[in-house]
């Protein structure tokens, strides 16, 4: 036996029948549960997240103005401590070289009290020397002097009386 094809078709399948309305009060009764229910904590959450995002910018760029206000505050420190540390530097040079100036004449004063000590002691150790010549020579001269004119007198003429004179001395 062979399947008939010869069979008409229950409706027409253009027409809509109960099942479709059933379908379509299911479909929208799911739809409403969906945009009551469902929907709502999403939007909250989206718009939730916006906010966030929304601060979080306004924050970055509080942030942003915030950090170049430091980071001015912060060259503008430095560069005055570095001026400062300049200024103490040169203070301190000029400190430095005003010691070392200081240092130089003291030490140039002491050598110079040194040398005019050394000097005077010099000159008084001389002058003592010349003194004790002085008293050594002059009596050494005095009797030289009395044997040159004694010796003139006795040996007058006579030149070996020179030589024993000058032998003797």
């Amino acid at each position: 036996m062979s399947p008939r094809t010869d069979v008409a078709a229950e409706g027409n399948f253009l027409i809509p029948n109960g099942t479709f309305f059933a379908e379509l009060v299911i479909f929208l009764i799911v739809l409403g549960v969906i945009w009551f229910f469902v929907v709502p904590p999403i939007r909250k959450v989206l718009a939730e997240r916006e906010n966030r995002v929304s601060e979080t910018t306004v924050n970055s760029k509080a942030a942003k103005e915030t950090f170049a206000e430091a980071e001015a505050r912060y060259q503008t420190a430095l560069e005055k401590a570095r001026a400062e540390a300049a200024d103490i530097r040169n203070q301190a040079r000029a400190e430095g070289r005003a010691i070392l100036e200081e240092m130089r004449g003291e030490a140039q004063r002491e050598a110079d009290e040194i040398v005019a000590e050394s000097a005077a002691q010099l000159r008084a150790q001389a002058d003592q020397v010349a003194a004790e010549l002085r008293q050594e020579v002059e009596p050494l001269a005095q009797s030289l002097a009395a044997r040159v004119v004694d010796g003139d007198d006795r040996h007058a003429g006579s030149g070996s009386g020179h030589q024993t004179g000058r032998a003797s001395s």
